[in-house]
């Protein structure tokens, strides 16, 4: 649907105004699939710890099955990313995370790594969803930490919801679920680059199977075979860190 674009560029109008949606040249259901691990927990932020557990040990058992030389993370917010990461620090060598390096120079060595024969990981924010060209092995597997919804405390999003309600608008319909929806869609669209590209999208988000919603997000993509594997059942508990003992004053 076009009626998110028309709004917001003021296209609303009847003026003439045709859009068409193009075919993709590609064979998504020959050349990748969508994997919605059967998570116990909705991403919710009272669930985050235990969410975010079992995403990292669905991801560990991902790193251990050696399938994938390229791989991509992406996350919804800063806090749930550095959780993760408090979870695979073990893993740390292998991963090239957003702030770690300038991007550019991340995908710089991602590359370099996975021509080598190295396993390389990219792990970023909404913004690595964008404009990252990685075909083939340099990319076969992403993983989507959650439903990117836009932050319900934005005072952009707060002030535009106010505007939608007193027109007696859904907010979440006409705001809220268009902005997830595009997200997702750039998400997945790491994937297949190209004739030549193959792969997983991993989803962990169960809400793409259990909300009404769900299906009208998983509609808007292109057609995947889906997969629903068991998350493992011994999660690896995130390694506090050690403080050091103080001295007393004598």
């Amino acid at each position: 649907s076009f009626s998110r674009l028309q709004e917001m560029s003021g296209l609303k109008e009847k003026a003439g105004d045709r859009f068409v949606a193009l075919d993709s040249p590609f064979n998504h259901c020959e050349q990748g699939k969508i994997v919605i691990p059967r998570m116990r927990v909705e991403p919710s932020i009272d669930n985050e710890e235990q969410h975010i557990a079992e995403m990292a040990a669905f991801f560990r058992k991902q790193v251990e099955s050696k399938k994938h030389l390229g791989m991509l993370v992406l996350f919804a917010s800063g806090r749930a990313m550095q959780r993760f990461l408090d979870y695979v620090t073990d893993l740390r060598l292998m991963l090239l995370v957003q702030g770690d390096q300038p991007r550019y120079r991340l995908v710089e060595l991602h590359r370099k790594r996975v021509a080598n024969g190295e396993r390389s990981v990219l792990v970023g924010l909404q913004s690595f969803a964008e404009g990252l060209d990685l075909k083939g092995d340099l990319l076969s597997q992403v993983h989507i930490h959650k439903i990117a919804f836009p932050p319900i405390d934005s005072p952009v999003v707060i002030t535009e919801g106010e505007w939608l309600k007193s027109l007696n608008r859904y907010p979440f319909e006409v705001q809220s679920l268009p902005s997830a929806s595009f997200n997702l869609i750039q998400q997945v669209g790491r994937l297949i680059r190209s004739h030549g590209c193959w792969g997983e999208v991993v989803i962990y988000d169960k809400r793409l199977l259990t909300k009404n919603y769900g299906k009208r997000l998983l509609d808007a993509l292109p057609v995947f075979p889906i997969e629903q594997p068991e998350v493992p059942e011994g999660i690896v508990k995130k390694k506090e860190k050690t403080k050091s003992p103080r001295r007393r004053r004598r």
